[in-house]
């Protein structure tokens, strides 16, 4: 609610066709994480048929970028690309439904709000060959609210809401880096979006990005022993 409100406000100078574009893009993302939401909440089966779907755009988007690059670099995306989308597919299997919803919010939260803060306080860029638009003032602001919300979470569930910044910060530096990651390939392939299958948001790996790389990671970590993730 907090993201929405400070989402119109923002956009409330604008033009009137800019105003329905934004109105548009958020009533999709809604429908977006009230969906995803309900599909960690089940997990297993249903959660990894989610994940089947993205993946399954995300191969074709994936396929028609590579097409401008060169073969050594097309090879190495494809292979790369489809090792992180077995991973992301299997933690419905690995994780606890928990986990899975905690991930997804937390990601959601990361990604709406340090958009806001960078377009309402960004100064300082990021990476501004790979992501012009990314500050480091929207990152510091995404992880804020992604640690308020996993402290929030985790006293729902009666733990000590400390206990989950690691997990929180780690969130954030892992859907920055799927961000970047996406960002680059796009720029490599000199196209503004994946595709636009999604209103307001372009592709699937245009809003998927974030949590596709997150998952993934923590899949791997936790089949390397390097941590296990339970709640």
């Amino acid at each position: 609610m907090t993201g929405g409100i400070w989402f119109f406000i923002s956009g409330r100078n604008r033009d009137s066709a800019e105003r329905k574009k934004r109105t548009a893009k958020y009533w999709s993302y809604a429908g977006i994480v009230v969906g995803a939401t309900f599909l960690s909440t089940l997990g297993g089966i249903y959660w990894f048929l989610f994940c089947f779907l993205i993946s399954i755009g995300a191969i074709f988007e994936i396929g028609k970028t590579v097409l401008n690059f060169s073969l050594p670099l097309r090879i190495l995306t494809i292979w790369i690309g489809l090792f992180i989308l077995l991973l992301f597919c299997g933690s419905g299997f690995l994780f606890s439904n928990r986990v899975l919803v905690l991930t997804y919010l937390s990601v959601a939260v990361f990604d709406a709000f340090s958009q806001l803060t960078g377009q309402s306080f960004g100064k300082t860029k990021m990476a501004p060959r790979i992501s012009p638009n990314k500050t480091w003032e929207g990152f510091a602001g995404g992880t804020f609210f992604a640690m308020l919300f996993g402290v929030f979470f985790f006293s729902v569930i009666g733990k000590n809401g400390i206990d989950s910044f690691p997990f929180t910060i780690g969130i954030a530096l892992s859907s920055l880096s799927g961000d970047l990651s996406a960002s680059w390939l796009k720029r490599k392939a000199k196209i503004k979006d994946y595709s636009n299958l999604l209103p307001g948001h372009g592709g699937i790996l245009d809003r998927f990005d974030s949590l596709i790389f997150t998952l993934a990671v923590f899949v791997l970590l936790n089949e390397l022993k390097v941590c296990s993730i339970y709640l």
